[in-house]
Formats: structure tokens, C-alpha cells, sequence
């Protein structure tokens, strides 16, 4: 299930993919065990479906267990040499890479990192890594999933009217490879900044925010008025325990401070949050650290650029990424 790749100095399309989801895989907050007996239990879904239900399986979920991270528009089996790497792909990002094309630029692929297409109509599924989290956190699975549910059936409700194909049609009409890296990168910033406060266990809040704006790229975020900042709480009270929640979709439940506090924890460290996130966390005391949502996603998407630059591909940034090389 967790596969290894030679280096390559040029990669197929199904290799970039492959890549992606091997080192998702291995920054999860789950372990190998735990990805695998999800996996199995898909597998075994398919398996009991009917026919005529099989033919609208997605076939990928057998193996990854990302569905908000597909190859979207292109053959699997085609070389890449030069790939333009976003946050918020739309159609018109899909023209000015066809622009810069038709002008010499080497671009083989578009990735995008937020959803779209078939990634995005399916994505609130990665949501359940969330329980897992909060169980890792000190919250009992069981509450943790009975505090999800609703929230995922929400998320689901919200995705379902969208026009998520506008960038796959775009990208079609225009014979441009895309595909979607959500999930796996997020996985890479949360171990990333976990790791960082579990090892530094800054004292204050103030603290936590200048080991944030220690990273390259939320300096830069702060240069350009939206890096790392206190939503609740003060810059000198005490951060206590501090939980990283980067990866898992999209926002959790607000239910969730309750029970965050009785585990023991001070400060929550997150990319944004919604209003009513930032009045659970007062209402039961939790600083929250909002460290930039730009930023955040420019760093786990470093981090698998770096992989893939040192097999030979090249890296032209766009789409709000902001493109750090730890090389």
C-alpha cells in the first residue's frame, strides 16, 4: 500500500500523483495502520455494491485515501517537465497559464491545491481525520465523531449546489493537464508546526506567533498584511498546551472547544476560523492563533515542491503561493 519511487529526473503524471499522496500518507495524523484498515473498508463497500453501482465508484479511493487530491484533466501515462502550482485555481488562471505557454513557457501540468472538479464535490470525506485528531488530543472517538457528523453533513450540503467543474471544463477546452494536492500538503504543515511547537513549547501566546513568523513564508505573510494573528486571547497570557489543527478539510465543528478545553488545551493554532469559532473559543477560554491561510498552504506545498524539484521538475508558482525552497 505505501509505495516507494526511484528519483527521476522527469516524472509521469500518475508519478507526481502517486508521489503526492505516498508523502500525505506518511505526515497523517493517522497512523499506517489506521489508513490501511480505512482503505480496507472501502474495499470491502466496493466489493458489496451492485453492478450498476460500480460504475459510478471512484476506483482511486482504493488506494488513496485523499478524495479531494485527483489527477482531474490528462493522461496518467505523460511526461512533466514544468508545472505552474496554485492555491485557488480558476478558470482564469488556466488562461494566463495558456498564455505564458503560448509565449515559450515549459508548462506541462497546473496544480492546483484547493479542489476542484471531482476533488472538491467529494472532498468534505477527508473530514474524518479530524476525529482522529481530537481523540490524539485527549477527546474521547466517540464524542469526537458525534461532534463531526453534523458538521461533515453540513460541509456536504454546502458543496453539492456549487459549479465545481468550471476549471476542469477550462482546463479540458484548452488540452492542459490539472490536477488537485489538498489534503497530502496539508498533512505536511500540520506535522510541520505540531512538531515545531511540541519541541520550542513556547511559554506565551506572543511567543507562539514569533515562532510562526520565524517560518520564511509567514514573513512574508506579515510584509503583506496577512500573517500570523491572536483572534482570542492576549499576546501574554500563557499558551499551555497547544494544538496545530491544519489538515482535515476545511473548518471543524465549534463543539469542538468544549471539549478541547476539558483535554487540556490553551491554545489552538489553525489557517482562519469562522465567527463562531472565534466566540466558542471565548466563551471557553482558548487562545486561538489564526497563522494565515495563504501562508499555511504555501508551506505544505513547499515542502512536496522540494520533493518533486529534486527529481528534475521545475516549479512556477501562482494563484497566491508563496513558493519558499528548503533545498
Amino acid at each position: 500500500m505505501f509505495r516507494d519511487y526511484p528519483e527521476l529526473s522527469i516524472m509521469k503524471l500518475e508519478e507526481i500523483y502517486q508521489l503526492a499522496v505516498k508523502v500525505g500518507m506518511d505526515a497523517d495524523p493517522r497512523t499506517k495502520e489506521e489508513i490501511e484498515a480505512e482503505l480496507k473498508r472501502v474495499e470491502d463497500k466496493f466489493k458489496k455494491m451492485e453492478e450498476k453501482e460500480k460504475k459510478w465508484f471512484d476506483m482511486d479511493s482504493l488506494w488513496n485515501p485523499y478524495s479531494d487530491t485527483r489527477i482531474l484533466v490528462g493522461d496518467p501515462k505523460i511526461e512533466i517537465n514544468g508545472i505552474m502550482w496554485g492555491i485557488d485555481v480558476t478558470p482564469a488562471e488556466i488562461l494566463i497559464a495558456d498564455r505564458l505557454r503560448e509565449r515559450g513557457e515549459k508548462i506541462d501540468l497546473i496544480i492546483g491545491h484547493h479542489p476542484r472538479g471531482r476533488a472538491m464535490a467529494n472532498f468534505y470525506d477527508v473530514m474524518h481525520v479530524q476525529e482522529i485528531m481530537l481523540q490524539r488530543l485527549g477527546v474521547p472517538i466517540t464524542v469526537a465523531e458525534d461532534i463531526l457528523a453534523p458538521r461533515i453533513k453540513e460541509v456536504q450540503r454546502g458543496v453539492h449546489p456549487q459549479n465545481f467543474n468550471q476549471t476542469v471544463d477550462a482546463c479540458n477546452l484548452l488540452g492542459i493537464p490539472f490536477m488537485c494536492i489538498h489534503s497530502p500538503t496539508d498533512n505536511l504543515v500540520q506535522k510541520y508546526l505540531q512538531t515545531i511547537m511540541d519541541e520550542k513549547r513556547p511559554e506565551r501566546v506572543k511567543d507562539v506567533v514569533d515562532i510562526l513568523c520565524e517560518i520564511p513564508e509567514f514573513d512574508f505573510a506579515m510584509k503583506h498584511h496577512a500573517g500570523p494573528e491572536i483572534f482570542v486571547g492576549d499576546k501574554n497570557r500563557r499558551a499551555g498546551k497547544i494544538a496545530v489543527k491544519m489538515t482535515g478539510g476545511t473548518s471543524g465543528p465549534k463543539e469542538m472547544y468544549e471539549q478541547l478545553v476539558q483535554a487540556g488545551v490553551g491554545t489552538v493554532v489553525c489557517m482562519h476560523a469562522p465567527e463562531n469559532h472565534i466566540d466558542e473559543a471565548k466563551k471557553y477560554h482558548i487562545n486561538l492563533v489564526i497563522s494565515g491561510h495563504m501562508a499555511s498552504d504555501s508551506l505544505g506545498m513547499n515542502l512536496l515542491a522540494d520533493e518533486l524539484e529534486e527529481r528534475g521538475l521545475s516549479i512556477k508558482p501562482f494563484s497566491g503561493y508563496i513558493r519558499v525552497k528548503r533545498n
